[in-house]
């Protein structure tokens, strides 16, 4: 038979063999496998060593709990010796029941470490501080007896009884003391002598039995200082061993892995690359959102002092011309122009509240105030728009509840406002009522109405900003839906929680709770002002929204009590107008300057009684010019000091802090009603008479 040919030059085929590149690439995964391997033995060893130096840890602690035990009970014992003969020579009975207070103490708390060191648990040590506000500094240590182990030695067994002992002779030292009292008491010389006698025999017996316990207690001490000698020792060894162990398995892994490592690092540079870019477009991101934020509560602040600027003029001059004698037809268009502004005031009032609290500067007071009146202020605003619609409003108020409260009266005006005028205006016919009561350190309110209710999905959103119960195009309702969203975030502010319940056609019922805590009464107020009168001579009346006006027939003699001329300073020439014809209306002389240089340039040259001052303004503004003032005033002591009120429409708390802290004595936020600048002209004046 014929071999079959051969052909020389036929290749291995793949199964016969393996490229270099394979070849390669497996070496590379055995290095990357032992490297793998090595790093798990290395950090198996890790955890196994450091569970082993845990454990060792662990009883190393425990060990000093023994040993503070230990430590507790040789001063004790020293303690009680001290008290004992300290009680031997106590002149009178309230001494002697001290000295037995502080042994019988000793005596509970040596019993208690005795039992931790016999079944486990926490000894404290209280070491007097003089320190204001620390009258005592505690230490403690807790021991746990290891099992199967006897640690509760033969020292501390001995100590028990002996304590036992030192009650019993405690108790014979108290009736030999109570006999010297007696007999010194009936002028018994001789039996007092002999009492003396048998008190210092009895005293003379006590040194070797306390030499006895002291003796018990330092080889108490001894062992558990020796054993936690031991347990330092073997922690040390056995962190040696590691540390060899640790060496050598890093250096063998870095002998069969550098090239895995090499690997790895390479993955890991690029994988760090990532990282940083991801990093800086994070820091990037969260930058503009920083500066879209900041951005958005400047751009709210500015329009709110944007918006405020005209509403001064138009609510101003509206409340100057309803005093007027006007038609029916003209106080009508008046009355409409000034519920209109304020509808425009509390819209601009609620986006910059909720701007505020996004950016979380909203700032709450925590001051004493009369919940009675804050309540009867709420009724004054929501009663009369209940009864222009025609709805029952009713209050009920527990009884119980304290006049005087501590919190933010403002803010829970505000709250209580916007929860009963969202109800009225969801209703069309029947009631609406709030109920206020107190438990368990609570203030609970409710407001329940029987308006249109809400579905289950005008539930789901009815927290959220800029949305209504009717979220539809007509949206018959109207509102900005930030009411309901400021209040929560308002009522979560001061520490309490607010829940809804609601059906369709079933009316709402909006019910939260506030923390409170009762504030001490004020002394009793002077006699009361003549009807009509809020005490300080201003007359005030409801006007058709519940907010006060001022009947300017019978303001109080500003002229005579301001005592002279004041200066307006304002750049805005409607503002200037409007200032005026108030100022005119209270029968004040002035003059008018448009910027804070010219304001202090008049004040050098004039004797002014007071300034209005502006805050933003060309050249200098009203801060500014009230700093040079005031250090002007600084320089020359005999120019007195002269009263500023900042009138402006910065309307932030931050704006008036910062009138305040330039030196200013009063503050009016724009738009100004003609009460609120007389009521702060008063004041001020008054301050100045004072």
């Amino acid at each position: 038979m014929n071999s079959p040919a051969v052909n020389p030059s036929r290749e291995p085929s793949p199964a016969a063999g393996t490229t270099p590149a394979r070849s390669g690439d497996l070496s590379l995964r055995a290095l990357l496998v032992v490297f793998i391997l090595g790093l798990v033995v290395l950090i198996s060893l890790r955890v196994l060593f450091g569970s082993l130096q845990a454990d060792i840890r662990a009883q190393r602690t425990n060990e000093q709990a023994r040993q503070f035990v230990g430590e507790e009970i040789v001063v004790g014992i020293q303690e009680l010796e001290k008290d004992i003969f300290q009680m031997a020579s106590t002149p009178n009975l309230a001494a002697f029941r001290r000295s037995h207070r502080l042994i019988d103490d000793s005596l509970t708390k040596l019993s208690h470490d005795l039992s931790v060191l016999e079944k486990g648990g926490t000894s404290r040590r209280l070491s007097p501080l003089n320190i204001d506000g620390h009258h005592d500094m505690k230490q403690e240590a807790t021991y746990t007896p290891r099992a199967n182990t006897s640690d509760y030695v033969m020292e501390s067994i001995e100590i028990a009884p002996l304590l036992d002992q030192l009650a019993a002779k405690t108790a014979q030292l108290e009736l030999l003391l109570a006999r010297r009292w007696a007999a010194q008491e009936a002028a018994h010389k001789a039996d007092f002598f002999n009492v003396v006698g048998e008190i210092d025999l009895f005293m003379k017996h006590l040194p070797p039995y306390f030499e006895r316990l002291n003796e018990n207690a330092n080889r108490l001490l001894y062992d558990s200082t020796q054993r936690l000698v031991r347990l330092e020792t073997g922690l040390q060894a056995q962190s040696q061993r590691l540390l060899w162990v640790e060496v050598s398995l890093f250096l063998l892994v870095l002998v069969l892995g550098s090239l895995a490592v090499w690997v790895f690092l390479r993955n890991l540079k690029r994988a760090n690359r990532q990282l940083a870019l991801a990093l800086s477009a994070m820091e990037s991101a969260r930058d503009a959102a920083e500066h879209a934020s900041q951005a958005k509560s400047e751009f709210v602040s500015r329009m709110s002092h944007e918006l405020r600027t005209p509403l001064n003029a138009i609510l101003g001059f509206a409340e100057l011309l309803e005093a007027e004698q006007l038609s029916a037809s003209q106080q009508n268009y008046v009355g409409l122009i000034n519920s209109s502004g304020k509808h425009l005031m509390d819209l601009i009032n609620a986006v910059l509240d909720h701007a505020k609290i996004e950016a979380g500067s909203l700032a709450l007071e925590h001051i004493a105030y009369d919940f009675a009146d804050t309540i009867e202020y709420v009724n004054t605003i929501v009663g009369p728009r209940a009864s222009a619609k025609g709805l029952s409003y009713v209050t009920s108020v527990s009884p119980a509840l304290p006049r005087r409260v501590m919190g933010d009266p403002t803010r829970l005006r505000q709250v209580l406002i916007n929860l009963l005028i969202n109800a009225i205006k969801f209703t069309e016919r029947g009631s609406v009522e709030m109920r206020v009561a107190a438990e368990d350190g609570k203030l609970h309110f409710s407001v329940r109405d029987s308006g249109i209710g809400m579905d289950a999905e005008a539930l789901d959103r009815l927290f959220k900003p800029f949305s209504q119960a009717d979220d539809s195009v007509t949206r018959k309702f109207g509102g900005t839906g930030l009411g309901l969203v400021i209040s929560r975030e308002l009522i979560e502010a001061m520490g309490g929680t607010i829940q809804v319940e609601s059906a369709p056609g079933a009316g709402t019922c909006f019910w939260f709770w506030l923390p409170f805590k009762e504030a001490p009464e004020l002394p009793a107020p002077p006699p009361a002002p003549a009807s009509g009168m809020n005490g300080t001579g201003i007359l005030v009346t409801a006007d058709s929204t519940g907010a006060s006006s001022l009947a300017a027939d019978t303001a109080p003699d500003l002229p005579a009590l301001l005592g002279g001329k004041l200066l307006l300073v304002d750049d805005n020439v409607v503002n200037q107008k409007l200032a005026s014809a108030m100022l005119t209306r209270l029968r004040l002389t002035f003059d008018v300057v448009s910027n804070g240089q010219e304001a202090v340039d008049m004040s050098a040259m004039h004797p002014y009684a007071l300034v209005l001052m502006d805050m933003e303004m060309p050249v200098l503004d009203g801060i500014s010019a009230t700093r040079a003032i005031r250090a002007r005033e600084q320089a020359d002591a005999a120019s007195g000091h002269l009263p500023i009120i900042a009138m402006t429409a910065n309307a932030l708390q931050a704006d008036r802090e910062r009138c305040m802290d330039a030196g200013m004595d009063g503050y009016i936020a724009k738009p100004v009603n003609l009460r609120a600048l007389q009521s702060e002209l008063q004041r001020v004046g008054s301050l100045k008479l004072g």
